[in-house]
């Protein structure tokens, strides 16, 4: 399941996940771990480091869990020490303080990193139940484009992906009684 997108069902209820598209990167018998990829915050990376001169990178919501915490995906593979593959040409962390010194040099570029405030997580079997109960639909498709995506259409996009009839969900409002 690692590198999978977890679209949310339309009909999920739950405050914090609806119209979620959630990327699992990591998986194991002890839970899983992801980060929401469609909820932008309105910070920007030079909001949490001020010197930051290029730091005009959004910042997203990565989950409900450890909100304090500063969380990032990249493109940039081994040019970042320490860095963990997810799939294809995604990475998670590494060296924050190299990322940092790149940026400020003007050596990434806005779609070769996302940072997200906190991250999603399941306990053991969790995602599985939810999964099953319907909650989530598992997109298996190519995710190396995931930083370049247009986060305002990506659940629309995913959900007719997966099930081209639920599609007519992603033009309704959160309020389907003011449509």
């Amino acid at each position: 399941m690692q590198g999978n997108l977890l679209v949310a069902h339309p009909l999920l209820n739950d405050g914090f996940f609806n119209r979620s598209v959630v990327l699992i990167t990591s998986h194991n018998e002890s839970g899983s771990l992801g980060f929401i990829l469609n909820f932008i915050t309105p910070f920007k990376l030079r909001d949490v480091r001020a010197h930051i001169v290029n730091g005009n990178f959004p910042i997203f919501e990565g989950g409900p869990v450890a909100k304090d915490q500063l969380f990032f995906l990249h493109r940039l593979g081994t040019e970042i020490q320490e860095s963990i593959h997810i799939q294809d040409d995604l990475y998670i962390g590494g060296d924050f303080n190299e990322l940092l010194f790149k940026i400020e040099h003007a050596m990434v570029k806005p779609d070769d990193v996302r940072f997200f405030v906190g991250y999603s997580g399941w306990g053991e079997g969790q995602l599985e139940e939810e999964i099953k109960n319907g909650n989530w639909m598992v997109n298996e498709h190519s995710i190396s484009e995931v930083l370049r995506n247009n986060y305002n259409d990506l659940w629309k996009q995913k959900l007719e992906e997966d099930k081209k009839s639920l599609g007519i969900f992603a033009d309704i409002g959160f309020n389907p009684s003011v449509n």
